[in-house]
């Protein structure tokens, strides 16, 4: 089955399915929900797997492993939001196992939409400042990459906020960068999830990855200097991450994107920071999916276990 080719758009590549393509995964997802009537998500991916080993998605995604993000194009659209979940979970088994976390929210799928009832920041209409997601989690077990897909995408759109950590690292300094990638940093963990106890951990903001990709970490407001530095080091440090936070805004609001329904967008979390542009206009009415994605060598770790712990 032919696609089109991957083309670039900056520091972002895009992908768009044949028409083809795009009725064949209606085909597949429309299958699956007819097999699933208790809609859950277990039995989703039992169906998902299904498909992939028996080699119905094989000419149907292209290589969707990148260090930039990828936008994907030309979806098929669905009314009922089950079927835009079954959508969601293929992309994500396209490119990896789809994980829940146990002491996060449990669920290989979350609803992201602005509510006044949520606590996750995520949740709101303000701007959502640049961040990995749970990037203070064991390496053993972060998510290696997140993929979005909208259900409903009504009105002015916000912009998802992309940048990857080679743009960012263009914008700083060589004293900046050296500040960055040396262990200088701490970060709180666990305060808002189910640990018993939030635990400090010293942190990295760049490091080089062994496949030549440098590694990033933002997390709101929870990283900072480390108590252990002498008071110089200490106030460039608390300076550095104000203007990391100033550069990687500015890349995200530049390279970002208005992604809407027929689209989704994954995101590799080692080497991208994301956000979210305010909500211009109060009529907006838009519904985000999202699923976490780890490698297959992962879940073969936890014994085929796709319900993980963040904190091993």
């Amino acid at each position: 089955m032919e696609t089109e080719n991957i083309m670039s758009r900056f520091s972002f590549s895009e992908f768009t399915f044949t028409n083809e393509a795009r009725d064949t995964l209606r085909k597949i997802v429309t299958e699956i929900h007819n097999e699933c009537p208790g809609q859950t998500q277990n039995r989703y991916l039992s169906r998902i797997s299904y498909h992939k080993n028996s080699g119905d998605m094989k000419d149907i995604f292209p290589n969707l492993i990148s260090q930039v993000p990828l936008l994907l194009r030309n979806l098929p659209l669905f009314d009922e939001i089950e079927k835009s979940k079954i959508l969601l979970l293929l992309t994500g088994e396209a490119t990896g196992r789809c994980v829940a976390y146990s002491e996060y929210n449990q669920s290989y799928i979350t609803d992201i939409r602005p509510t006044s009832t949520s606590a996750e920041l995520s949740s709101g209409t303000e701007l959502l400042s640049m961040h990995n997601d749970l990037c203070f989690a064991s390496a053993r077990c972060r998510p290696e990459r997140l993929v979005l897909l909208p259900h409903v995408t009504d009105g002015v759109i916000p912009k998802t906020l992309l940048a990857t950590s080679q743009d960012i690292k263009n914008g700083l300094s060589e004293e900046d960068i050296k500040l960055l990638s040396g262990n200088n940093f701490e970060m709180r963990a666990g305060g808002k999830l189910l640990w018993p106890n939030e635990e400090i951990r010293k942190l990295k903001i760049f490091e080089d990855k062994a496949d030549g990709s440098l590694k990033i970490k933002m997390n709101f407001s929870n990283i900072r200097p480390a108590a252990t530095l002498d008071k110089g080091t200490f106030l460039k440090c608390e300076q550095v991450l104000e203007k990391l936070s100033t550069v990687a805004l500015e890349v995200g609001l530049r390279d970002g994107h208005q992604i809407l329904k027929g689209e989704a967008l994954i995101i590799p979390n080692d080497t991208v920071v994301h956000g979210r542009d305010v909500f211009a206009s109060e009529n907006v009415k838009r519904l985000l999916l999202r699923s976490y994605v780890v490698s297959q060598n992962v879940v073969d770790a936890h014994h085929g276990n796709t319900m993980l712990s963040l904190r091993y």
